[in-house]
């Protein structure tokens, strides 16, 4: 008898790596067909606003065109909800197609060392929302009181990024190897302050993404680390 072929799948990655690639653009797509109040949402909750964040803090910010954040919660989410608004179409898919492709290799070592799936999952997720949140401190941190306000998943792309290469070149974090990669990714975010107006048509959260990627070594060594010493 014939044997039946079945269709390989759009994208090559375990679910939860692909699922979290197309919230991205489900995200995307809500923001674009939601009208003016419901971009208005979007920004609110996922762009990091300097001002408001100093503003809120106390800090004297000056004349602004946002209010400073009410509370600690409406001042925190925008930390995460940053990844779930973009830009534009390439600035979401150069993310989602970056995302898959690091994701996938850190998801399937954090599942080989994890005690149960849904713990390589916890693992996978806390992984890239710590990146984001991380990368958004560290813009507001060099843009102090005021500056840009930063969007997008890059923080977590770069966290997952500092992953592999760690698995490439570490696993020691103050290995030579791993050192120098790292000195390579800093010094080409650097470089986008510069020629990313003209190469993007717009300023690049260059901060974030060295933010994202220092968290993103940093809690997946951990995570290797701990699970060892549990002799997982």
């Amino acid at each position: 008898m014939p044997q039946s072929r079945r269709s390989p799948p759009i994208i090559n990655a375990p679910p939860l790596v692909t699922a979290l690639a197309l919230s991205l653009v489900v995200a995307h797509v809500i923001r674009l067909l939601g009208g003016q109040a419901l971009d208005g949402f979007f920004v609110d909750v996922g762009a990091v606003f300097p001002e408001r964040f100093w503003g809120w803090a106390g800090m004297s910010v000056g004349p602004q065109a946002y209010p400073p954040y009410g509370n600690a919660l409406s001042a925190l989410i925008p930390l995460v909800g940053t990844a779930f608004v973009h830009g534009s179409w390439s600035h979401l898919l150069m993310n989602a197609v970056m995302l898959v492709a690091l994701g996938k290799p850190v998801y399937l070592v954090l599942q080989r060392v994890s005690r149960s799936v849904m713990g390589g999952n916890s693992a996978f997720l806390i992984l890239f929302l710590m990146s984001v949140a991380a990368g958004s401190l560290v813009h507001l941190l060099t843009h102090f009181p005021v500056g840009p306000p930063a969007i997008g998943a890059s923080g977590g792309v770069s966290g997952y990024l500092a992953a592999v290469l760690l698995l490439q070149n570490g696993p020691n974090l103050l290995s030579r190897k791993f050192l120098t990669v790292t000195v390579v990714f800093v010094v080409a975010n650097a470089m986008l302050a510069f020629l990313g107006p003209s190469m993007f048509g717009a300023q690049i959260a260059w901060q974030a993404h060295i933010g994202g990627y220092v968290a993103g070594a940093i809690l997946f060594r951990y995570m290797l680390t701990r699970r060892q010493k549990a002799g997982i």
